[in-house]
């Protein structure tokens, strides 16, 4: 995929997290919305680094439901603060997948997958050497 694409769906993401979730429809409403945009745009958001650095070539495909365990570790190449990215991201999936798919959650918990998504961006988009807003 051409790096603008993976801009475009993190950022389709993204908006659909911060502005239809939390500004339009609010957060105790949006348990479903945020957990379905916040795991695939933060894989979508390492995809670009990973292609902008070449660790991998384009077309790669990285499934979000890879996050589910560490066992991803091994599908990743090495790349700074690997560790510490990749066990969020996983941490962020299985907060997703139970926001998604579950009963209703706790405000902390969808909270949670807010902050994580936006943990996450900071860190890779700081390796990308692109400027936090």
């Amino acid at each position: 995929m051409k790096p603008e694409n993976h801009i475009t769906a993190f950022e389709e993401h993204k908006k659909n997290i911060f502005i239809w979730a939390l500004e339009i429809n609010g957060l105790e409403k949006s348990q479903r919305t945020i957990g379905l945009n916040a795991s695939r745009g933060i894989v979508e958001l390492l995809l670009l680094y990973l292609e902008e650095k070449n660790k991998i070539s384009p077309g790669f495909q990285l499934n979000h439901r890879w996050f589910k365990s560490d066992s991803i570790f091994q599908r990743l190449p090495e790349f700074p603060k690997k560790k510490q990215i990749v066990s969020e991201m996983v941490k962020l999936e299985n907060i997703s997948e139970a926001l998604s798919y579950g009963s209703p959650k706790p405000i902390e918990e969808i909270r949670k997958a807010v902050e994580l998504f936006k943990e996450i961006e900071n860190e890779i988009n700081k390796l990308r050497g692109v400027e936090i807003e």
